[in-house]
């Protein structure tokens, strides 16, 4: 769906110089972002339609480290936009190797009303109903 490359900073790792798992789901809702962006929805265009995200479930499965300055690649295998966003994102570090996987569930967040919404129709025919995450 979409791919990014980062390097692991040093914000994101503990003493051992290993990635958090607060890092992880971190860069997950990061390509959310992106991928929303990429559909026409911009950080901005949300603030102006004053929308935002609440974080509910997720769960990291974590095969192999990503070391402190490692260059890695996360991929958006899965998004799917209805009343809730479930993301599937995978890490994968220089050898292609799966390290580790994020499966996060989010929600949109009216700001104005201070409440969770269901994806508003304006944003969610921009999407197409993609497979089921489980």
């Amino acid at each position: 769906m979409i791919c990014k490359n980062y390097n692991v900073s040093g914000e994101d790792v503990n003493d051992n110089m290993e990635m958090e798992s607060t890092a992880y789901t971190s860069y997950t809702l990061r390509l959310l972002y992106h991928f929303l962006f990429y559909n026409g929805f911009s950080k901005e265009k949300l603030n102006a339609l004053h929308l935002g995200f609440k974080e509910g479930n997720n769960e990291l499965v974590c095969y192999k480290n990503l070391m402190f300055t490692e260059p890695f690649s996360i991929e958006l295998k899965y998004c799917h936009i209805n009343e809730k966003i479930n993301l599937k994102s995978s890490f994968f570090n220089s050898k292609q190797e799966c390290c580790a996987e994020v499966f996060k569930e989010v929600q949109w967040f009216d700001q104005v009303q201070n409440q969770v919404i269901i994806t508003p129709k304006k944003i969610l025919r921009h999407f197409n109903p993609i497979k089921r995450l489980y």
